[in-house]
């Protein structure tokens, strides 16, 4: 169930910035059977700072195999040039026996991020008479990642919808944002063409004018390379996504079902 949740993040793209408080809301679905989570995502602006915030809870049956699985990601930054720069990243990731949360923050001036991984929870041991025992433990460790980007995950995808404006038809795009994935942060910008543009019209059952493919660079499941199949509203927020082949019987979708803009 670990790698689900990272559905729930690249439902979330860039919006206008004269908004102040932009919420959106989403289901996410194996198929049209099973319901496997929601995630509420949160865009506030304050002058020239940002803050992003998603929350994704797995639901149904994926709750009760995940343990209550919950993953929170954050974004904190400032504006500048209608860019979104961020400052902080944090990571966090729990259920009901433990929490790993990673916090990564930004030295943009000398290209290096910094990051505080801390884990903490409840490990089942057995005694001498077979007992089970909860220990309780906890970890904290710094380090340097080994890599730049001036984007992380959240960054990035506020970002992206002016860049794909001027991306070639049948072009791929490599760009990186921290927390992306475990490959140096890279993931890779297909723009369909013709052909592919009218089955993804088929597959996204959506009017939206902007539709490309984003390839994660993780393998979930039986996609190699985590196809992820987008679609962005005139406001630039995702309102359906496919990643597809993930399981034996069909693709994981993510539907937008709630959106609201409000000014301060």
């Amino acid at each position: 169930m670990k790698k689900l949740t990272l559905l729930f993040i690249l439902v979330l793209f860039s919006v206008s910035s004269f908004a102040k408080i932009i919420e959106a809301k989403y289901d996410v679905t194996y198929g049209s059977l099973l319901d496997l989570g929601v995630a509420t995502t949160t865009l506030e602006i304050n002058k020239n700072t940002y803050t992003i915030k998603i929350v994704a809870k797995t639901t149904g049956m994926a709750r009760h195999l995940s343990k209550n699985r919950v993953e929170i990601y954050e974004s904190y930054g400032i504006i500048k040039d209608n860019e979104f720069i961020p400052n902080k990243h944090i990571k966090t990731k729990k259920d009901d026996d433990k929490q790993r949360t990673k916090t990564y923050t930004f030295d943009h001036k000398n290209k290096k991020i910094f990051v505080e991984n801390v884990k903490s929870g409840i490990k089942i041991n057995y005694n001498a008479q077979l007992e089970k025992v909860e220990v309780p433990f906890s970890s904290k460790s710094i380090s340097t990642l080994d890599y730049y980007a001036k984007d992380d995950l959240l960054s990035l995808f506020f970002n992206i919808k002016d860049v794909v404006k001027d991306f070639e038809k049948g072009k791929e795009y490599s760009l990186k944002a921290v927390g992306a994935n475990k490959t140096k942060g890279v993931i890779n910008i297909a723009m369909p063409d013709e052909k592919r543009l009218k089955m993804m019209n088929e597959v996204l059952k959506t009017d939206d004018k902007i539709k490309f493919t984003a390839y994660i660079n993780q393998k979930i499941f039986q996609s190699k390379r985590g196809e992820l199949l987008i679609s962005l509203n005139k406001h630039g927020f995702c309102t359906f996504t496919v990643l597809k082949d993930v399981l034996l019987f069909g693709d994981i979708v993510g539907k937008m079902k709630e959106f609201s803009i409000k000014e301060n």
